[in-house]
């Protein structure tokens, strides 16, 4: 999947980059340039909001595991503190 949010990515910035140099140049068909140039964008953001994504659950999960480490080993002194009384 990242290898497809990475085409993605480099597909849409090739368009967006066609699109604004069609601008510039007065192109014929500078219509259908834009219009190409407006889904590069799409593309753009749609792979770049995969791995925004993708880094938030890498970060929740090591999150998830420092609370598990941390509820089990407070959970663990606490029934060792009962135990001894």
């Amino acid at each position: 999947m990242k290898k497809i949010a990475v085409v993605l990515v480099l597909a849409g910035v090739i368009l967006a980059i066609l699109a604004q140099y069609a601008y510039i140049n007065d192109w014929v068909w500078f219509k259908v340039f834009h219009t190409l140039g407006f889904i590069g964008y799409i593309f753009i953001i749609s792979g770049l909001a995969y791995f925004s994504l993708w880094l938030i659950h890498l970060f929740s999960r090591d999150e998830k595991n420092r609370i598990k480490r941390y509820y089990h080993r407070h959970r663990g002194d606490a029934a060792a503190n009962t135990a001894q009384r």
